[in-house]
């Protein structure tokens, strides 16, 4: 969050040997590029185009060209730009972005002190094994000062703050996300999954004529609406149920795996959550609603080994989309102005 483009600039500004060890932790951002033409022996004139005003403050066309040439091109967030959006678009809407940010964290009197910054700056290097001599020469290699790092450091430091303060406590992660996160992602939910089913069953006699035929799907028709018009599920087995045994125990079956049933009920049961049931499902011998009394994940090496990096992964997603929505209402709360040639 609010770092999806520091891997991209991180590789330009750090020399190949360094690349493994910062890729996932610093955004170096460059300077504008700045223009300027002598008026006078002695003088000189700063040439730069508006590109958007964000609540009053400027947002420089030589902001969005460095942005793009140099990176990242995305710090914050790129929306409400697409992906195929042309970089500079991209580029204008992170910056609009990032400038909110900002401004809420002054609001909110986020600040980051000298003493904090250099002892950051310090774990930092510590953590990746990196001396501060090697920092100078990669950043001098790029022709960026030192001081640009530590004030590019320092505000990715309030950006990190903010979405601490403002943004973090709203993501709520279950272990049921994470599972069915897991599952979506591996491939693997129907080896995983362990189901206990109630099952109605309207059969259709081999040979019935046709007139039965349509008796009988009108018959399931008018059990489905009663259930969804209700009627429990149980009480529905027990009044219509053709399976005597089943309507004794209200269709509950032994416990399955979601790979031991038919395709045509793995695909209808598949992502129903518990309390859930089918439409009616035809089959040669007549009909079935399937009723999920309990889902369960049965778990696996792979995924306990995983789970960490999942909930990561999976908190950094919600991250994103509760970024996203406070930009959103921030940007409607805004006064926010794109220059026509911008």
């Amino acid at each position: 969050m609010g770092r999806n483009g520091s891997q991209h600039h991180t590789n330009q500004v750090f020399t190949s040997a360094l690349k493994r060890h910062i890729v996932t932790a610093m955004v170096l951002l460059s300077s504008p590029v700045v223009l300027s033409v002598p008026t006078a022996p002695a003088a000189e004139q700063l040439i730069d185009r508006l590109a958007a005003e964000v609540n009053g403050q400027a947002i420089t066309a030589s902001e969005v060209q460095s942005k793009v040439e140099k990176g990242p091109l995305v710090e914050v967030s790129p929306w409400p730009a697409q992906e195929n959006d042309p970089p500079a678009k991209v580029a204008i809407q992170d910056l609009i972005n990032k400038k909110l940010i900002m401004q809420k964290a002054d609001e909110l009197d986020i600040e980051v002190t000298e003493e904090a910054l250099n002892e950051e700056i310090k774990s930092f290097l510590a953590r990746r094994n990196l001396t501060r001599e090697q920092l100078m020469e990669a950043l001098g290699q790029q022709g960026m000062t030192y001081d640009q790092y530590r004030e590019d450091f320092r505000t990715q430091m309030i950006i990190n703050q903010f979405q601490g303060r403002e943004i973090l406590p709203q993501v709520k992660i279950t272990d049921r996300d994470v599972q069915s996160f897991y599952l979506r992602n591996s491939g693997t939910m129907a080896e995983n999954i362990r189901l206990t089913l109630r099952q109605l069953q309207i059969a259709v006699p081999p040979g019935a004529v046709d007139a039965v035929k349509a008796g009988k799907k009108q018959l399931v028709e008018k059990v489905y609406q009663e259930i969804e018009g209700g009627m429990p599920f149980e009480k529905a087995v027990k009044i219509y149920s053709d399976n005597e045994s089943a309507r004794e125990n209200g269709g509950l079956m032994p416990q399955v795996f979601l790979k031991d049933l038919a395709p045509l009920f793995q695909n209808a049961i598949r992502e129903l959550e518990e309390g859930r049931y089918t439409r009616p499902i035809e089959t040669p011998m007549g009909y079935s609603i399937f009723y999920v009394a309990k889902r369960e994940f049965s778990g696996s090496d792979e995924y306990v080994k995983l789970k960490p990096q999942l909930e990561n992964q999976l908190r950094q997603e919600e991250m994103n989309k509760l970024l996203s929505k406070w930009l959103e209402t921030q940007r409607r709360r805004s006064d926010i102005k794109l220059k026509d040639n911008a």
